[in-house]
């Protein structure tokens, strides 16, 4: 098998980027189709969100393929996997400031506790692809830090529904 050019990976990874989008363009579009015939449909901004929310989710699970096959070809470049391993673990301590923020500001912080808010919204794609990171890294501490990362990502959104949610849910039902 011929070896590629990192030109022809780069197309790769951005091709799989675009079929990623393309998902989440049909998945939304399908979705939208499904919900037409339900009489709250036309309420707007509600449904809106919620097809945000769908394809940035498609996105977010289908881009986690050509995600895997950069990472797979950036194995050896050692230089890439400690910029990577600083930035996910700066990226894994906002989760905890974020859920410290929005359990003790109770809306006294402004702009800060929006920023908290959409933190939790990125948790489960965030620690899908700290844990694909890890799948792929090529020596122990960094798969072993990587992971870590991914999993408190992991536990802290979990933690938010089961806190957040769950209770509100049991009262209305």
């Amino acid at each position: 098998m011929k070896a590629r050019t990192p030109a022809a990976k780069a197309g790769i990874f951005f091709l799989g980027l675009i079929v990623a989008f393309v998902s989440a363009w049909v998945a939304v579009d399908l979705r939208q189709r499904a919900m037409r015939g339900t009489p709250d449909y036309a309420t707007g901004a509600m449904y809106a969100f919620g097809d945000l929310l769908f394809g940035v989710a498609v996105f977010g699970v289908v881009a986690l393929v050509p995600l895997g096959l950069a990472l797979y070809w950036l194995r050896p470049v050692a230089r890439f996997w400690s910029a990577l391993l600083s930035g996910a673990l700066t990226f894994a301590v906002t989760g905890p400031v974020a859920v410290a923020m929005n359990h003790w500001s109770q809306g006294l912080m402004g702009g800060w506790d929006l920023l908290a808010n959409a933190r939790f919204g990125i948790m489960p794609l965030s620690a899908l692809a700290l844990l694909t990171c890890a799948a792929f890294a090529p020596q122990s501490r960094q798969r072993w830090s990587l992971l870590a990362a991914g999993l408190t990502d992991g536990a802290l959104f979990a933690g938010v529904v089961v806190v957040k949610f769950l209770p509100a849910l049991a009262a209305n039902g």
